[in-house]
């Protein structure tokens, strides 16, 4: 089963920050919109790539730093490279597979990943970091627009174990011993 333009041939969901409208790659079909506002992610921060990305009508290419945060030891591949971040994350917000790749070297992604991590502290090892996603709005920046997206980091004792994200066949996007199905009411969190 392969997804197109994903560069490594797996699901993915990506940004378009221009319109603050996320999509998820089908099989056989154009991505489809995703809506993501009220929905919960689960991302793996600790295996999280920096790197260079190009997207051009022949899919994405990343090519990963060679060591974490050395952007000079990992010199650009070509002047249509960028610097972005690679990652897994899981919902149920789209259809199956749950696991999927999120790639971009957009303001938009790099500022929520790096916010996330920022808010969520020390990531006790073999942990995904679970979030609502509260908004996703487009903002002024500069002369033209980016996106802002807005979360809430669940309590530690909500986020699911990474082992999970290899054996999550599209299931509730959530830790199946915990019996939380990840559609806990907002105001739990609080």
């Amino acid at each position: 089963m392969l997804f197109p333009n994903s560069g490594t041939g797996r699901p993915y969901i990506r940004l378009d920050a221009r319109t603050a409208t996320f999509k998820a790659s089908c099989v056989d079909s154009d991505a489809v919109e995703v809506d993501l506002i009220g929905k919960i992610l689960d991302l793996d921060l600790a295996n999280a790539e920096q790197g260079w990305l190009k997207v051009d009508q022949h899919g994405a290419d990343f090519v990963p730093l060679t060591k974490q945060d050395d952007w000079n030891g990992t010199p650009s591949p070509s002047p249509e490279h960028s610097p972005a971040v690679s990652l897994d994350l899981r919902s149920d917000a789209w259809d199956e597979p749950a696991v999927r790749e999120l790639r971009g070297g957009s303001r938009a992604i790099t500022s929520f990943i790096a916010s996330v991590a920022k808010e969520a502290g020390d990531i006790p090892n073999g942990k995904a970091v679970r979030v609502r996603i509260v908004a996703v709005d487009t903002v002024k920046f500069g002369r033209g627009t980016s996106t802002e997206i807005k979360f809430e980091i669940a309590p530690k004792s909500k986020w699911p174990d990474l082992s999970t994200f290899a054996s999550d066949v599209g299931s509730s996007g959530s830790d199946p011993d915990s019996g939380d199905d990840g559609t806990e009411d907002p105001d739990a969190w609080a």
